[in-house]
């Protein structure tokens, strides 16, 4: 089945969800990795910035219940609203405390959480709504590349603003200009039409399906809790590693933007050749190589080693996301019953992912006051660099689905 050159399946709802992810992207692009960078330079506490990081995972579990049954009673769209709207007023406080951030770094961290949960749980419900079965891997791929495409400009001219603004100046600058795409992404979320819910919100009949064995969320569960092991560390470790070698926000800038210009040929290469048969061996190969990336850090601590390893992520890291995202959407979609609880499915998938990432965060705050020197980082991330892996194994045990018939989306939902 050909992905990339058949866009055209994808119709105006599905553009508008791409243009709404794609200034998310930018907006965090420019600012996201350089917040943490931030609070580092004005206080270098490893324990403070996973705190922070902890709190905004915790904040965005316990905010995805909230949106849920807000979603289940009013409109996915609201709440999609109202998480880039939090998400501005996030940036719009780091702007204006400064260097002050860090005596209000705690609750920052639950507002930027409030922000992710409202956003991430009305972009994944309506991801479902809008794509079907066999337009879901072209959406992965095309959100993959736009991403990617989004993310090459954004890190690079935050790193060069902030080296010849001034360090006071060009962190105000790029926080500021976040917080103007952020209120742009308020204004196309109003071109969303409307989606209101029906039913009550049935959270725990979801929870429920963890307990038994036959069921397919069971192992989604699983994969989820083993994606979001490594993704809540290395969400902010890698640029802070990267930056603490370097000591400079350009080459930080430089990093991610090389590793967006790889993520974004991977994507477009991901989605031209997979197949829907051969998802698992994707996930496995991206795991596995996601892992091996790390290796070499662990042998040699150096600037070209951080090099290697964020661009093998880059590379490797669609291989993974694109088919892993595709089936557990299928395994919502399996049947109507489950259809008709997309709400719950969506809310417990990111519930699963958090409990992983916090999960992450607590090993690493553990490990990291033990450490007398930044050198023993380099154990904790092999261990925790092939988690993904452990996403595969559970994963496996879903089968394929998309040769079956695809689940119907309830008339209350306008697509």
């Amino acid at each position: 089945m050909e992905r990339m050159n058949q866009l055209s399946k994808l119709d105006r709802s599905s553009w508008l969800l791409l243009l709404e992810n794609g200034l998310f992207a930018v907006a965090s692009s420019l600012s996201g990795m350089f917040v943490n960078v931030f609070l580092w330079k004005i206080k270098k506490d490893w324990t403070m910035i996973s705190w922070f990081n902890l709190i905004h995972f915790v904040a965005a579990a316990l905010t995805f219940i909230l949106a849920g049954w807000m979603v289940k009673r009013v409109d996915r769209v609201v709440s999609i609203r109202l998480g880039v709207a939090i998400l501005s007023l996030f940036y719009l406080a780091v702007w204006l405390l400064g260097k002050n951030a860090v005596t209000y770094v705690y609750l920052l961290g639950v507002v930027l959480g409030l922000g992710a949960g409202f956003f991430w749980l009305a972009y994944n419900v309506l991801y479902f709504e809008i794509t079907e079965r066999n337009t879901r891997d072209i959406f992965n791929g095309a959100n993959g590349l736009f991403t990617s495409v989004a993310g090459i400009a954004a890190p690079f001219i935050s790193g060069l603003l902030i080296r010849y603004m001034g360090q006071t100046k060009g962190y105000h600058f790029i926080f500021g200009l976040s917080l103007v795409i952020f209120l742009a992404a308020v204004v196309v979320s109003f071109l969303f039409k409307s989606r209101s819910a029906r039913g009550n919100f049935q959270l725990v009949r979801v929870l429920s399906l963890i307990r038994k064995r036959e069921a397919h969320w069971r192992w989604v569960s699983y994969a989820m809790i083993a994606q979001g092991l490594r993704e809540g560390v290395f969400a902010f470790l890698i640029g802070l590693l990267v930056y603490v070698t370097t000591k400079d926000e350009f080459t930080l800038g430089s990093f991610f933007t090389v590793g967006s210009i790889v993520s974004m040929i991977s994507y477009f290469v991901v989605g031209k050749i997979m197949k829907p048969r051969s998802r698992n061996t994707f996930i496995l190969i991206g795991a596995l190589m996601m892992g091996m990336a790390v290796l070499p850090f662990v042998f040699q601590i150096s600037s070209w080693t951080m090099w290697v390893l964020g661009v093998g992520a880059a590379l490797f890291y669609p291989f993974y996301m694109t088919p892993l995202t595709s089936t557990v959407f299928d395994v919502i979609g399996e049947t109507k019953q489950s259809a008709a609880l997309r709400v719950e499915y969506v809310v417990m998938r990111e519930l699963m992912l958090n409990i992983g990432r916090v999960t992450g965060i607590l090993l690493f705050i553990i490990w990291v006051s033990q450490m007398t020197d930044v050198s023993q980082l380099r154990w904790f991330m092999l261990m925790i660099g092939f988690a993904p892996v452990l996403t595969w194994v559970a994963i496996r045990k879903v089968p394929l689905l998309s040769g079956t018939k695809p689940a119907a989306i309830p008339s209350d939902h306008p697509r």
